[in-house]
């Protein structure tokens, strides 16, 4: 346990050694504008999903977008959470995890993430749910089972694949002991936003 303490307070004096010039009065809108940038850019993707053509024509295109705004959204969250630490109101600290949750070309934020959003859920502030999404979200990058179920991938515009868990009735017991709703109904609701009406309907695929 010393050893993690120790690692990660390494990772924020470096992070605050990288951070530029931050404004920290007007950290929540500065989280807030980024991830909005975050939303639109995901928002465009599932409408755009829904068009077949779209898979041929323009998917290429909006990829590069989506990545050019994640890469900018990431360099400018670590600048902010190295300059001001982690936002201390609950609509800033969701933003900044919604930008962290999303950080997956560095998993070196995202486990330094990880460890700040823990501290200020123990503070009343954050939400435990992010946490739990946060925490899935690294278990995955790294190869591993994840706890809460919130994970799953898209291999193409028909099917949804849940993540590896560990114990699927485990993971039903920890959802419900923090507030998400059912893995079913989550899952139901994924493929209502993410999954073509031409979509033939089939059962899920597990990885």
């Amino acid at each position: 346990m010393k050893i993690r303490i120790i690692l990660v307070g390494l990772l924020v004096i470096a992070f605050q050694a990288q951070a530029g010039t931050v404004d920290c009065k007007d950290v929540g809108d500065q989280l807030n504008g980024l991830a909005s940038a975050d939303q639109k850019i995901r928002q465009e993707w599932e409408s755009l999903n829904q068009n077949l053509k779209f898979w041929t024509a323009d998917h290429d295109a909006l990829q590069k977008r989506w990545r050019d705004i994640d890469a900018e959204n990431l360099k400018q969250v670590k600048d902010i959470i190295g300059a001001c630490g982690w936002p201390k109101t609950k609509e800033a600290s969701h933003s900044a995890w919604l930008l962290a949750q999303h950080a997956d070309s560095d998993l070196k934020f995202q486990r330094l993430a990880r460890g700040m959003l823990e501290t200020s859920v123990k503070a009343g502030i954050a939400a435990p749910r992010d946490l739990a999404y946060l925490a899935d979200r690294i278990a995955t990058n790294e190869h591993r089972p994840q706890e809460y179920g919130t994970q799953f991938s898209q291999p193409d515009r028909c099917h949804l694949v849940l993540s590896e868990v560990d114990d699927l009735a485990l993971v039903k017991q920890r959802r419900l002991a923090i507030g998400l709703q059912s893995l079913e109904d989550y899952e139901a609701e994924g493929r209502r936003r993410l999954i073509p009406a031409d979509c033939a309907t089939g059962e899920r695929h597990n990885q």
